[in-house]
């Protein structure tokens, strides 16, 4: 079953650094605002709260938290060890001398995100397939990161097989 989650979070991963940056940039472009692209080093497969991450190493911003929330095995595939809805999260975080201007800068990111998610939707190999079905959830300003750190959570709802 853990399998299944480091898949769906490997494949999160991928659509992030490839068909999101491409989202990203059409926002950029719409928008006449350079949005940096993320890297490979600033999305990263952990559940770490921003404060413990900021203290244990060197975090790039914007940064992609990716990690599975959680896994109901529902047998909807009978004669499979499982067989349900897997949560992964995308938790984005953008950071900044002052908060000003931090709302507009998540706000695009998550648009991105959200923007290769819908672009990815359908089968992502592995015995996971995506309905397009995601839920955002926006966090306050909070000093942390390079002074100040903004945040949102994406939950993605993924059917998993195996």
């Amino acid at each position: 079953m853990a399998n299944l989650c480091m898949a769906g979070l490997e494949k999160l991963k991928s659509i992030l650094l490839t068909t999101g940056n491409t989202k990203l940039a059409e926002i950029s472009g719409r928008d006449r605002v350079y949005w940096k692209p993320f890297e490979e080093r600033s999305v990263r497969l952990e559940n770490a709260p921003a404060d413990l991450a900021d203290q244990n190493r060197s975090v790039v911003y914007p940064a992609a938290y990716l990690y599975a929330a959680r896994m109901e095995n529902l047998q909807r595939q009978k004669f499979t060890g499982f067989s349900g809805p897997v949560q992964l999260v995308a938790e984005v975080r953008c950071s900044g001398e002052r908060f000003e201007g931090l709302e507009r800068e998540l706000c695009s990111y998550v648009e991105a995100v959200t923007g290769a998610l819908a672009a990815n939707t359908g089968s992502w190999g592995e015995g996971l397939s995506y309905g397009g079905d995601f839920t955002v959830k926006f966090e306050p300003v909070k000093v942390g990161g390079r002074n100040f750190l903004h945040s949102a959570r994406v939950e993605v709802a993924v059917q998993a097989c195996g």
